[in-house]
């Protein structure tokens, strides 16, 4: 029988507990151990685990700044790696470091020695982008990556000097209204919807939940009888603690209960689901299979909305952004969508969980009572 190049990507947490209570890792031969608590423990393991699993013995032992480009992007995207069997970062995001550090060393070259990187050869590499994207995001999104590994490598004492990356700056995103569901849209897309999109419908203007929310929120991060769920954002770690709607309980209240994740397919599958495919030369590509995005597509196709080219589930986040800036309070608009920006802002505000609530139960009047 012919052997399969695909497997499936473990989500198995990366430590286990030891009988002292603290958790430990076995690496070749020796245990390493990473404290009782569990989220810490994470956190330093995924700092160590570059080192503790010996991917340091390629680093050269001269002048740092003599090391090759390609070692640096080795080491970042094998520390990378360990964050997303640990399930602290999204398959996407993986591939797209893959992909941009890839053609950062294509144009730089591998053999590029960290020290000749100068200000000039980091300008035209942002000019080379400049013609290669026509998207803002697309590029900000490559500097931004290649700016995150070189600080990682001057914050984790490999590279003591780093180019200077704050020559080149982010480009201008030109703000751009977004379309937005109205109330009548809303209720035509729940009058059809089966139960399982019903309930990822009021999750996404409720909680501005998208997909990876949805797909991956279990029963044990929900407290129905007190109407609230509390949610880290994966992308960003951001803690939500936050209100549920009365629709939005009730729509959950409809899920039979067939594992520790809220929502599955028809077929009892998980709606997102990330696969490693290895080629002939043992390199690995994640694809993700996101089965909202598409059922969603298809709702809006039956529903026969009058829609933009491009309209998609995460347009029920940007209309709950939508409606919740309008209360005016960023802080509790910041805390509702998870979002990492205004983290000095927000370091000054000590409790904006009552803001939060205010902003969301204001948002459900605006959709539900223009449904009645």
């Amino acid at each position: 029988m012919k052997s399969s190049n695909r497997k499936t990507r473990s989500d198995k947490f990366p430590l286990t507990l030891h009988p002292s209570g603290q958790y430990c890792k076995k690496i070749k031969g020796h245990i390493y151990y990473f404290g009782s608590d569990r989220k810490q423990a994470l956190e330093r393991y995924l700092d160590q685990a570059i080192f503790l699993h010996g991917y340091n013995n390629t680093l050269l032992k001269s002048t740092n700044g003599n090391m090759a480009l390609k070692e640096i992007c080795d080491l970042y995207l094998k520390y990378q790696h360990t964050k997303l069997l640990a399930d602290n970062l999204t398959a996407r995001h993986h591939n797209d470091q893959i992909r941009n550090l890839n053609k950062l060393m294509e144009f730089l070259g591998e053999s590029c020695r960290i020290k000749s990187i100068s200000k000039l050869s980091l300008q035209n590499y942002k000019r080379s982008l400049q013609k290669h994207y026509s998207s803002v995001c697309r590029l900000n999104l490559h500097l931004s990556i290649m700016k995150a590994m070189f600080h990682w490598a001057r914050k984790n004492d490999i590279l003591k000097d780093i180019p200077n990356i704050d020559a080149i700056s982010r480009a201008t995103e030109i703000h751009q209204e977004r379309f937005t569901f109205n109330s009548d849209q809303i209720n035509k897309l729940l009058s059809i919807a089966d139960i399982r999109i019903q309930a990822m419908i009021w999750l996404g203007l409720n909680c501005g939940f998208g997909c990876t929310d949805c797909a991956f929120l279990k029963w044990n991060d929900l407290d129905l009888e007190n109407s609230r769920v509390i949610l880290p954002r994966r992308k960003t770690g951001i803690y939500r603690d936050l209100p549920l709607w009365p629709e939005t309980v009730t729509s959950l209240r409809k899920i039979k209960r067939k594992g520790s994740l809220v929502l599955y397919t028809s077929r009892g599958n998980p709606y997102i689901q990330t696969n490693i495919k290895i080629d002939t030369r043992r390199n690995e590509k994640y694809t993700i299979t996101n089965s909202i995005s598409t059922q969603f597509r298809r709702l809006i196709l039956k529903a026969n909305l009058n829609v933009p080219k491009g309209t998609g589930f995460y347009t029920l986040r940007r209309t709950a952004a939508t409606i919740a800036a309008r209360s005016g309070d960023p802080f509790a608009v910041q805390r509702r969508l998870g979002h990492a920006n205004l983290t000095m802002a927000t370091r000054y505000v000590q409790d904006v969980s009552a803001q939060t609530d205010k902003v969301i139960e204001n948002s459900r009047k605006y959709i539900v009572e223009r449904m009645l």
